[in-house]
């Protein structure tokens, strides 16, 4: 008969959890911040005009169902870091307290310096500068294609499925932008709302220079409408020729690139946000390319940018207007990858995917 000594196992201990009180500061922080960024959606000259009635409302509805959530998430929650909205408030009022004292003691201090913000502190206040800008603008985007394309369904009731390219360009290809487009910014909207380690989406870095946030904000609203003061737009997502086979031809091909375009969003899951290191991507569109959707996109607009050529009067500025487009998406492709670079998981990433735009090219 065989004995076994039987040791006695050492229990991990979970760290005790946060008192009640400073998890509720946590949430409290959050909603100081949310609602605050609401108020400033509904009464700001420009959000006004840019949302719809019902993105704004959207956005309240959002608003108040994650406090009503939030309280219930942080009253059960057991394991929390202190929240991206309390590291901010802190880190902020850290820095006009400091700000305050060396603008009264300046003077008989020379030596007084202002303390630097720690890293997690500039990425914290970057990635909420980030979440503002863009979930609201997921929002009407969502709102606007929804309502796109609610409205040629409901003009589409009665009628009969064709094969034919006249069908294919007034039905299908319109409705498939839009699904495409929706289920794009739904991705993306998430990727701004929500961050946890369950959703392996957690914020590394956020972009380092101006230059990389001057050229990804230049394609969004409202830093587009004022380039386009100076560099017109004459491309279009949904090309119309003379010929409705050559139409139905060409919206075909770009049907397939919004499609990669998807695509692209999709492999990124939820780690679909702009100017923001999540976690680095491999797999997808991705394994083909490391700009999947910059390419698929780009090469729609100069598919859409025939039909303009066929006044020679605009030859000369549409081909220049979308040299410029595509440029300024290429400096992006070079400041996210500069900025990537610092993550040894992405230098390995673009040891395995060579090419930056099509496969064997470029």
């Amino acid at each position: 008969m065989k004995f076994h000594l039987m040791l006695p196992q050492t229990a991990t201990a979970e760290p005790p959890a946060p008192p009640l009180a400073k998890r509720y500061s946590y949430l409290a922080a959050n909603l100081v911040l949310l609602w605050l960024a609401v108020l400033i959606y509904r009464t700001n000259r420009y959000y006004v005009h840019f949302f719809s009635e019902q993105a704004k409302a959207l956005l309240v509805w959002l608003a108040a169902g994650y406090t009503v959530l939030g309280v219930v998430f942080y009253s059960l929650r057991r394991n929390l870091q202190p929240s991206r909205g309390y590291i901010g408030l802190m880190a902020m009022w850290k820095w006009l307290k400091d700000l305050r004292l060396y603008l009264r003691d300046f003077p008989l201090n020379p030596t007084l310096r202002i303390a630097p913000l720690s890293k997690t502190e500039q990425t914290t206040l970057l990635f909420l500068l980030v979440k503002f800008i863009y979930l609201p603008m997921m929002v009407e985007f969502i709102v606007a294609n929804w309502g796109l394309m609610h409205g040629k369904m409901w003009l589409l009731q009665g009628t009969t499925p064709q094969v034919s390219f006249r069908y294919f360009n007034l039905v299908i290809f319109p409705v498939a932008i839009d699904i495409l487009f929706i289920g794009e910014c739904v991705l993306y909207a998430f990727g701004y709302a929500f961050e946890s380690s369950r959703l392996k989406n957690q914020v590394k870095s956020i972009e380092p220079t101006v230059l990389g946030w001057v050229v990804a904000l230049c394609c969004y609203p409202p830093f587009n409408s004022f380039v386009n003061n100076y560099v017109l737009w004459y491309t279009s997502d949904d090309p119309e020729f003379s010929s409705e086979l050559l139409t139905g031809v060409i919206r075909a091909v770009v049907l397939g690139l919004f499609v990669i375009y998807f695509w692209g969003a999709l492999s990124l899951g939820t780690k679909c946000s702009n100017l923001t290191n999540r976690g680095i991507v491999m797999t997808g569109a991705f394994s083909l390319v490391r700009h999947p959707a910059y390419a698929a996109k780009n090469l729609a607009w100069w598919l859409g940018l025939l039909p303009a050529l066929s006044n020679r009067a605009l030859i000369i500025p549409a081909v220049l207007s979308m040299v410029f487009w595509s440029f300024l998406y290429y400096l992006r492709a070079i400041t996210e990858e500069r900025h990537l670079m610092a993550d040894p998981a992405y230098q390995e990433y673009c040891r395995k995917v060579r090419y930056r735009f099509i496969p064997g090219v470029i």
